[in-house]
C-alpha cells in the first residue's frame, strides 16, 4: 500500500488525477479555508521537528491522522477514487492519502484565471527567507508568466486592430477593446484582467524599487540580456526565479541573485557585481500601463 504525504501542489496550482486501472485510492483533502488551521495542528503535534526544520511541509515527508486534524478543528474531506474516476484538487488545498493496492493513475497540474492570486501567494510563502534561505524552489518564473499574459493580451488587440478602426470618441474605443478581449478569451475577461493588473503592478513595484536601490549604490547594469534556455536562473538566497533582472558576481559566476538579495549572495564588493536587465524599466512600465488601459476598458 503506497501512501502520499500531505502537500499542496507546486505554485498552489489545481491538479487533475485520473485512475486508469487497479485498486482504489483513498484521498483526504483540506480546503484552502482550513490551511492555516492544518499548519497550526501539525506544528502543535511535532513542535521539536518544526523548530529543527521549519520548511518540513514543503518536503513531502509528513503524514498526520485525519482524525487528529478534525479534533483540532480542521475541516477534512474524504473520497475514494476508483477506476475511470477523476479527482480534482483546488489551489492551496492540502491533500494526502493511500492506495488500497496496485493501481495505475496519472496526474497533471493546470491553472484557471481564478488561480492567479494563489500563485502570487505561493511566491510569498516560498521565498520568505529563513536561516536556510528560501523555503522551496520555483517550478516556473511567476513574473515571466504575468509578463507573457500581458503580451498575449497585446497580441489579441493587434490581431483584431481592423475591428477598432480609428474611433474619435474614447468611449467608442473602450467599447471596441472590451468587445475584442471579451470575445477572444475563453473565460470571463473582466476579473482576469483586473487580477492580472493587480499582480503585475505588485511585481513591477518591487522590481523597480530594488533597481533604484541598486542604482543608488552604483551597481553597474547591462541591458538587453536574454536567457539562453528561456528559463530564468534561481536566486542563490531565496530560491526565487527572477525574470525581469538578476545580479551576478564575477567572483562567483555560479551564484545568481534576485535584485533584493544582491548583497546576500556573497560578501564581494559592489564593483565586482552587476545587474543583468532582461526587461527594461520602460518595458515594465509600458506593460503595466497597457494592462491598466485594458482594465479601464472592461
Amino acid at each position: 500500500f503506497t501512501s502520499f504525504c500531505w502537500h499542496t501542489e507546486d505554485h498552489y496550482l489545481y491538479s487533475l488525477n485520473y485512475m486508469h486501472k487497479g485498486h482504489p485510492k483513498t484521498w483526504y483533502g483540506i480546503p484552502n479555508s482550513s490551511k492555516e488551521g492544518f499548519d497550526l495542528a501539525l506544528k502543535n503535534f511535532m513542535p521539536k521537528r518544526f523548530k529543527k526544520n521549519p520548511d518540513i511541509l514543503y518536503q513531502l515527508i509528513t503524514l498526520l491522522s485525519p482524525s487528529y486534524c478534525m479534533e483540532q478543528g480542521v475541516h477534512v474531506n474524504h473520497a475514494v477514487q476508483k477506476e475511470g474516476e477523476f479527482i480534482v484538487t483546488f489551489p492551496n488545498a492540502y491533500h494526502g492519502g493511500f492506495s488500497h493496492g496496485l493501481n495505475c493513475a496519472e496526474a497533471v497540474n493546470f491553472a484557471l484565471p481564478e488561480w492567479m492570486p494563489f500563485g502570487t501567494r505561493a511566491m510569498e510563502d516560498y521565498h520568505k527567507v529563513t536561516k536556510k534561505g528560501g523555503k522551496r524552489s520555483d517550478v516556473f518564473a511567476h513574473d515571466q508568466l504575468l509578463y507573457h499574459l500581458g503580451s498575449k493580451l497585446s497580441k489579441v488587440i493587434l490581431k483584431n486592430k481592423e475591428k477598432i478602426g480609428k474611433p474619435e470618441d474614447p468611449k467608442q474605443l473602450s467599447t471596441c477593446i472590451k468587445a475584442i478581449v471579451t470575445d477572444s478569451l475563453p473565460f470571463e475577461a473582466k476579473p482576469f484582467v483586473k487580477t492580472l493588473l493587480q499582480d503585475f503592478s505588485k511585481s513591477a513595484k518591487y522590481e523597480l524599487h530594488y533597481r533604484q536601490w541598486l542604482k543608488s549604490v552604483n551597481l553597474k547594469s547591462k541591458d538587453n540580456v536574454s536567457y539562453s534556455n528561456a528559463q530564468p536562473p534561481q536566486c542563490w538566497v531565496c530560491k526565487n526565479m527572477p525574470y525581469f533582472s538578476h545580479v551576478q558576481c564575477k567572483n562567483h559566476p555560479e551564484r545568481f541573485a534576485c535584485p533584493q538579495h544582491a548583497f546576500a549572495q556573497c560578501d564581494c564588493p559592489c564593483e565586482d557585481k552587476g545587474l543583468a536587465v532582461v526587461v527594461s524599466d520602460y518595458g515594465i512600465q509600458s506593460m503595466q500601463n497597457f494592462i491598466g488601459s485594458i482594465a479601464k476598458s472592461m
